[in-house]
């Protein structure tokens, strides 16, 4: 879920190589979600529509999850983490 101003759950906990699904909904207006490291960028839109996300975790480490659309004075601050952990040997 996103909303004014956060992601809930704010941090996300993949093994490296896993496919993610992460499915998204906004609770309150338009909101968007970035993760640079795997070129997500998607809208959420406004009343609750969910989008769906999938990827492979390909590189182990943390990745900072952003709000790409502008949602307010608090947007800057709209801020989760991706932590891929690595594979064990």
């Amino acid at each position: 879920m996103v909303k004014r101003f956060s992601f809930e759950p704010a941090r996300v906990e993949v093994a490296e190589g896993e496919r993610v699904r992460l499915v998204v909904k906004s609770g309150d207006g338009v909101h968007g979600i970035e993760i640079k490291k795997f070129k997500i960028n998607k809208k959420v839109p406004r009343g609750g529509e969910a989008v769906t996300i999938e990827f492979v975790a390909a590189a182990a480490g943390e990745y900072p999850i952003l709000c790409s659309e502008y949602c307010g004075d608090g947007h800057e601050d709209m801020k989760g983490m991706l932590v891929v952990a690595a594979k064990s040997k």
